[in-house]
């Protein structure tokens, strides 16, 4: 359990030197304690939140390696996925690590010579922030789970902490972000090598992503009833559109004219970029499943197997492949959009080895470009130098524009047309939009990106059931056929994952229960 989490860092701290109490002197020392917290938000191992994400969804199968790979995945693709089997551990370990070693921080803090207080405020303001992050990742995932708001004094105590609700969970991530929020910088006030660090607008759209969760699946599925709030501040839909318009007219971000040119390898902090995972192949790292990752190990997910000519695109693993569903989106005249999201290796390639559930269709938005081959040493699979896009100026534009639907349809056709006309010419702008419309801007728009899974779900259960199921219809003429048996979305699952068997063990008797209907 957390408790398990504990043990790992108190193993690592010998090696690392970041957690360790004689550590907590300098500003220095408090920044590399930042650090190894913002390393446990971005690392990805096998548990890369975007990609298990579309998987789940109608967006992408989990393919791979011919016969089957990553079970973990496929498991969770078929709604089958066991308590036993530990697949949802590595997602459960990575947030309460980083959730000890924020909590580490936050305890050792007072130790530091701080020469500057505007500093020390900032610290402890993306440390509280990084926390509600990972709590935001587990309470999505795993709905009732552990709270953990200090350092405990024992590993009895980890073991007796109880489950909290989901609306508990959601107003300790409330209390976090508001706190933090007034002590982070506006992206204005950001140095172009601090990059990657959290800003107030990175919250701010946190903040409606939680919002919308909350309204669409936390009430309905997991019963929520409790307001999101924190001394005196409430966030509702007022607030959140309130942030989204201050953004808008903040002229602080801009859609990029050239769609294409968003996903770049070498245009990465771009000014459509709010907030970008830093990767970087400069760490060399040969450690599979270890904590020394400073590579985007997902690129080498997303690529077909030995492409023929390989000058352009390096070989890939051929995972999370776009399926018929996603590319049958995309309108005739959205040609930009689809082009730049999705790769057709059957028209672009010579030629290329199939993997499971092949449909020809891969994730053109990360798969690994050769100009780009990690060239400092270690695992190259491990080191692709290439930042994942989490949040950009498009989806502040549809935010606003959902939230505006019913009470004010013109404004939200407004900012609607801003990110359809960008990839489809203005001839394409509509005079006034429906929910549907948003549905499908955002699944075309964001394609490969991650949202699905969650616009799915908080749209309702049924309605993701409908579009999952649906995915897997398989066209007239595919030659594999037989590997797409047709999946049904397991409703009683509720899109989420099993609390981890290993950890239940882990805690005092009843400590810790399964509450997903389909995991009891």
């Amino acid at each position: 359990m957390i408790l398990s989490c504990a043990d790992d860092f108190l193993n690592l701290e010998p090696k690392t030197n970041l957690l360790e109490a004689n550590s907590y002197k300098t500003e220095q020392d408090a920044f590399a304690a930042l650090v190894s917290v913002y390393d446990a938000y971005t690392l990805q191992n096998w548990n890369f939140v975007p990609l298990q994400s579309d998987i789940f969804s109608d967006d992408a199968f989990c393919a791979g390696e011919p016969g089957g790979g990553m079970w973990q995945w496929q498991a969770q693709e078929m709604s089958v996925i066991d308590a036993e089997q530990g697949a949802s551990s590595d997602l459960w370990s990575r947030c309460y690590s980083g959730i000890y070693r924020a909590n580490m921080f936050l305890k050792k803090e007072a130790g530091i010579a701080w020469t500057s207080q505007d500093t020390r405020n900032r610290f402890n303001a993306e440390v509280l922030a990084l926390r509600a992050w990972f709590n935001w990742d587990l309470v999505r995932h795993f709905g009732w789970v552990p709270l953990v708001p200090e350092l405990f004094p024992s590993s009895e105590d980890y073991k007796s902490n109880p489950q909290r609700t989901p609306e508990e969970v959601y107003s300790f991530i409330i209390q976090d972000l508001l706190t933090a929020l007034p002590d982070l910088p506006e992206v204005t006030d950001l140095p172009f090598e601090e990059k990657g660090r959290l800003t107030k607008d990175a919250i701010r759209v946190l903040l409606a992503r939680i919002y919308l969760f909350y309204e669409g699946f936390a009430k309905p599925v997991l019963g929520a009833t409790a307001p999101l709030n924190y001394n005196g501040t409430e966030i509702n839909k007022a607030w959140v559109l309130a942030a989204m318009e201050e953004i808008i007219s903040s002229n602080r971000y801009q859609l990029l004219p050239d769609y294409a040119s968003v996903f770049a390898w070498d245009n990465e902090e771009n000014a459509e970029s709010i907030l970008e995972y830093h990767y970087s192949d400069v760490s060399a790292t040969g450690d599979w499943g270890g904590w020394s990752q400073d590579g985007n190990f997902a690129v080498i997910f997303y690529g077909p197997r030995s492409p023929n000519p390989s000058d352009v695109y390096s070989s890939g693993w051929s995972f999370a492949v776009p399926t018929w569903s996603l590319c049958a989106e995309y309108e005739e005249a959205d040609s930009v959009r689809y082009k730049v999201s999705v790769f057709d290796a059957n028209k672009d390639l010579v030629g290329y080895t199939p993997g499971f559930q092949n449909t020809g269709y891969f994730n053109h938005k990360y798969m690994a470009r050769t100009a780009f081959y990690p060239t400092h040493g270690g695992s190259q699979e491990l080191n692709w130098p290439k930042n994942y896009i989490d949040m950009r100026f498009a989806e502040v534009l549809l935010i606003a524009s959902e939230l505006l639907l019913e009470d004010n349809n013109a404004r939200a056709t407004e900012y609607f047309n801003r990110v359809r006309t960008r990839a489809m010419g203005e001839g394409a702008a509509k005079t006034s939009i429906s929910l549907d419309d948003i549905y499908h801007e955002r699944r075309v728009e964001f394609a490969g990106e991650g949202h699905r899974k969650w616009d799915l779900l908080r749209r309702g259960l049924e309605y993701a059931k409908t579009w999952i199921d649906n995915s897997w219809v398989v066209p007239d003429g595919i030659q594999n056929p037989d590997e797409f048996i047709g999946r049904e979305f397991a409703t009683d699952t509720w899109g989420m994952l099993p609390i981890p068997a290993a950890e239940i063990n882990l805690a005092n008797p009843g400590v810790l229960k399964q509450y997903v209907p389909a995991f009891q």
